[in-house]
């Protein structure tokens, strides 16, 4: 039995966490747009470099690169980075 930490808990569910979406396309575009107008009202309108820690399989990372800003994602679980 391999003991419990938090890599195995994040890698775990990470090849099935993608069927939380019903469509990820329609997901990517939607977590990337609120977090990209955000930047927008804060910063101004152009393309930034944009960390996401903990980001999963990618699902705020990819909308926010589609809307042009350069993501660097990272999380604790390797399965599910590199699902992103």
């Amino acid at each position: 039995m391999r003991t419990p930490t938090a890599r195995y808990f994040h890698d775990d569910p990470a090849a099935d966490h993608d069927l939380l979406h019903a469509d990820r396309d329609v997901s990517v575009a939607r977590q990337g747009a609120a977090p990209g107008d955000r930047v927008t009202r804060t910063v101004g309108p152009g393309t930034y470099d944009e960390p996401d820690c903990a980001c999963g399989i990618g699902t705020q990372a990819l909308g926010l690169a589609a809307r042009g800003h350069r993501v660097t994602g990272t999380d604790l679980g390797p399965v599910a980075a590199a699902g992103a």
